[in-house]
């Protein structure tokens, strides 16, 4: 079953992961100074799927929320950047490449809504965590609480993120039809 899962993989959704994961530890590891790499990556991305306007404002709106996340998450007191009064540039990069898989790594969530609450619930946290453990981030409240905060907000997000992808969709078809 999992060589059938992964011969059905198409290269360019292996080639979007892969990218999103050198990201994801290059910025989390190397910090400001692996943004230029992350943006490279980013930008051959963009080249390489030829993505649309429709997709480059859903990584632009995807983006901006995130950021918004976690700004508002800081100003709560919940994290903590070292070295910063807010949120670190490479985390900016970071939210701009995971937007980034929506449509790609991530497409398999499309139509699957509970999939999409047990991804956001389950791994979104997770990342946040392995950050904290890598000592990138630091959680006020306890890691129990944070872990549950952070899946009460990432849940119903991933539902959010997956609509305004089937609502930009549905608009662009609207306007290519009439």
């Amino acid at each position: 079953m999992v060589v059938d899962i992964v011969t059905r993989i198409k290269p360019s959704t292996l080639l979007n992961l892969i990218g999103y994961n050198i990201a994801w530890f290059g910025l989390i590891l190397i910090g400001d100074n692996f943004i230029p790499v992350a943006i490279a990556l980013f930008v051959s991305q963009l080249w390489f799927f030829k993505a649309a306007k429709n997709e480059i404002l859903l990584i632009l709106l995807v983006a901006l929320v995130g950021i918004g996340l976690d700004l508002t998450l800081v100003y709560f007191g919940v994290f903590i950047f070292p070295d910063t009064e807010w949120i670190p540039l490479w985390l900016l990069t970071l939210w701009f490449v995971f937007a980034g898989t929506i449509r790609h790594s991530l497409a398999f969530l499309e139509n699957a809504k509970l999939l999409q609450l047990f991804v956001g619930a389950i791994f979104a946290p997770l990342s946040y965590i392995a950050g904290a453990k890598l000592s990138v981030v630091y959680f006020v409240p306890s890691l129990g609480v944070t872990y549950f905060l952070l899946a009460s907000v990432w849940a119903p997000l991933m539902l959010v993120i997956f609509s305004l992808s089937r609502w930009l969709l549905t608009l662009e078809e609207k306007s290519n039809v009439g």
